[in-house]
């Protein structure tokens, strides 16, 4: 019979014997720990062997030992490596065995299966005998977990006849996690080595807590009178220290969202502050307040009208970002092939993808043969320019594929000209000697219909910013040096006409109209940095093109100034885009100049020039009868200016300075309509920040919070309950 029972109404411990035999000479081991290799019984064994060689026996039980004197029970033998198969066991074991005390086997379900516990348990008992053999319970029940070799013995009936019987082991339960429990486990272990009875080393244990009661007491009376005289200097110098703490913490705050890190920054503002108006274990120290109502940007700033919103983190390096006002997401990819896509609401991961397109070779460059463009609020494109070629088109918001080219060496994609929202767009492709334009329909799956023109020689620099694309009239373009290649895709006839006398640097369309910007950038006129330029507006005949007008100026290719050091940033001219407000206009970025033209005329109908370059520009805010424009510069400005508002033109009322410095921008406006940069710096190539323009005019009221308001809202946004 055993009483390990799981239904059994006593605990499952069965209680150690209260002496166990000991011999006159000390063998080598307090005892030998036996287990399988498995994580949960290898941490039992070690706190065992813990427990059993830092206990110090208690005065009168070493008094009454026999054999030994020293406090120590001594070392224990713990074997921590699996033994290879074999049927007999290492020598080292065998000696191990024979130089211990007792036998500690640690049992779990997965005990039985190993044969090196049989065997040591075997080989313990016919040295030293059965009941120095203790079995420690650390996973499932005594029916399942103690081995069987330990549940029977034989015993000599009253005839003389050897018979198998039930057997009871000593055994201890270490399967609770209560630390209570699990210590006095531990000390029936330490109890049944020592060869003394539990009891002798719990009454030691209650009284070294009684010793522990009676000076704490004592140490009490003598505090409280010490508490009574120097109570208040405590609190004062407990308050102050909180108080030094909260500023630190505040001003640590404004530092992480100064750094565009605003989630950290939310989260070490919370921690300079009391939980709640009720919570007086922090005193509320007013710029701990401040910082946090600054950093949650709930009232607009006048200093400060671009202010950190969130940042994107990747695992590696990135190589391209795309982004879709409409459909509230933005997609990074980085440079281990991975494409992250984000709330542009809140900044928060919702998916990752990596499409075959990006796999890493050993002469894939990233950063040149890898893009992603956004088409519309439910396409994104994913292609590779070499190697293996190919792309990839999906669904941001479903990450669903909706095609999957193999076959095609892509060059660059870009959505329709003067269409919002279509899930067409075009796709540039190359071939060994040709270069083909195809209108893809994303929904519909499939390539509505393509040209391709022969081509002997691709340029060495191919220039994507040229290629653009609209469905009516069904045309596309793409400059070839001082060539424009036009696709006719309803008939897939193709021509190339010489346009300019520099190479063309950026193309736009509109109906019959193409404008392109051109400039040769490889040698200055004049030794400086300063370089020719012009912009075209053409029309397409049909059989040619009618240019409609030319302006002719030069840029400086110069860069910004930056802690006292130039930083280069190669602004060339680019037509960023065709405005259509009661005049259509040109809206053009070249260096640190940025113009509007008349499309129809040519006419300037606003200029301006920065002191630094341009990184990026981006019209906002167009209606038929206004616009402005949103600008990066490369001194790492954010500026937003309207050419028909003076006070945006002749103030800084619109402008931030970020720290940091810029390697690119993405210029836009999110869901609700406020402008938000998106920039890639060279502090950490790995990240974007994110910052939202929130202006203050001379109208605006700010609006007061309450402490637990403002804490509601910081815990809101960075998921706090």
């Amino acid at each position: 019979m055993t009483l390990l029972t799981s239904n059994s109404n006593m605990s499952l411990i069965i209680l150690l014997m209260r002496n166990v035999t000991t011999h006159t000479s000390p063998p080598g081991y307090a005892a030998f720990i036996s287990y399988r290799h498995l994580p949960r019984d290898a941490e039992v064994a070690c706190e065992v062997q813990r427990a059993i060689e830092e206990y110090r026996l208690p005065r009168h039980v070493v008094q009454t030992r026999q054999a030994f004197r020293s406090p120590k029970l001594g070392k224990c033998f713990r074997d921590e490596d699996e033994l290879a198969a074999s049927h007999s066991l290492p020598d080292s074991i065998q000696e191990a065995l024979a130089a211990s005390r007792t036998l500690i086997v640690i049992c779990s379900p997965e005990t039985q299966e190993s044969p090196w516990v049989r065997r040591e348990i075997e080989m313990f008992e016919q040295i030293h005998g059965r009941e120095r053999i203790i079995c420690v319970l650390a996973a499932g029940s005594p029916e399942e977990s103690i081995p069987p070799i330990l549940k029977t013995r034989l015993i000599l009936d009253a005839s003389g006849v050897l018979r198998e019987m039930p057997a009871e082991p000593l055994a201890a339960d270490l399967r609770s996690e209560a630390k209570a429990k699990r210590k006095a486990e531990l000390l029936r272990i330490i109890a049944a080595v020592a060869g003394c009875s539990y009891d002798d080393l719990r009454q030691r244990d209650r009284a070294r807590k009684r010793k522990r009661i009676a000076l704490a007491s004592t140490a009490a009376a003598l505090t409280i009178a010490a508490v009574g005289v120097f109570a208040f200097q405590f609190h004062q110098t407990s308050e102050a220290a909180l108080i030094a703490e909260s500023k630190s913490l505040a001003a640590q705050a404004l530092d992480q969202y100064a750094q565009g890190e605003t989630a950290q920054a939310i989260e070490t503002a919370l921690q300079a502050l009391p939980s709640s108006e009720s919570d007086t274990s922090r005193p509320l120290v007013p710029e701990a307040q401040a910082a946090l109502e600054k950093i949650l940007a709930l009232n607009p700033d006048p200093e400060q009208p671009w202010t950190p919103f969130y940042l994107f983190e990747t695992d590696g390096e990135i190589v391209d970002v795309a982004y879709s006002q409409e459909g509230t997401w933005a997609a990074v990819l980085d440079a281990t092939g991975t494409v992250s896509l984000y709330n542009t609401d809140n900044g928060t991961l919702t998916g990752t993808a990596t499409p075959h397109v990006f796999e890493l070779r050993n002469d894939a460059v990233p950063a040149k043969d890898w893009f992603i463009k956004a088409i519309s609020p439910s396409c994104l494109v994913m292609g590779n320019v070499t190697g293996p070629g190919g792309a990839v088109v999906i669904d941001p918001l479903t990450n669903e594929v909706l095609l999957d080219l193999d076959d095609i060496y892509p060059l660059t994609a870009m959505p329709l000209e003067n269409e919002t929202g279509s899930s067409d767009f075009g796709l540039l492709a190359y071939g060994t000697h040709s270069i083909a334009a195809f209108l893809v329909d994303a929904q519909a799956k499939n390539l509505l219909t393509g040209a391709e023109m022969p081509v002997d020689q691709f340029p060495r620099m191919a220039n994507l910013d040229t290629f653009c694309i609209q469905k009516a009239p069904a045309r596309a373009y793409y400059a070839l040096d001082t060539a424009l290649v036009t696709f006719n895709l309803a008939d897939e006839a193709t021509r190339q006409d010489t346009v300019s006398d520099a190479t063309i640097q950026s193309v736009r369309c509109k109906d019959d109209l193409v404008a392109f910007a051109a400039a040769n950038i490889e040698n200055s006129s004049d030794g400086t940095n300063n370089y020719p330029f012009s912009i075209t507006v053409a029309r397409n005949t049909g059989d040619g093109f009618e240019t409609l007008w030319t302006y002719e100026d030069a840029f400086a290719a110069t860069v910004s100034v930056k802690a006292d050091a130039l930083e280069p940033f190669a602004s060339i001219p680019k037509i960023v885009d065709i405005l259509y407000c009661e005049e259509d206009l040109v809206l053009v970025s070249a260096g640190k100049k940025l113009y509007v033209f008349s499309l129809a005329t040519g006419e300037v109908v606003y200029e301006q020039e920065f002191a630094v370059s341009i990184v990026a520009a981006q019209p906002c805010f167009v209606e038929e009868d206004r616009y402005a424009i949103s600008l990066a510069l490369s001194d790492a400005t954010l500026n937003v200016i309207s050419p028909l508002f003076d006070v945006t033109t002749s103030t800084d009322s619109s402008t931030t300075a970020v720290p940091f410095t810029l390697n690119g921008a993405w210029l836009g406006a999110d869901n609700y309509g406020n402008l938000v940069a998106y920039l890639h710096t060279a502090d950490r190539l790995n990240r974007i920040y994110c910052y939202l323009f929130r202006p203050f005019y001379d109208s605006t009221v700010a609006e007061e919070f309450t402490l637990d308001e403002l804490l509601a809202y910081a815990r809101q946004a960075v998921g706090q309950s």
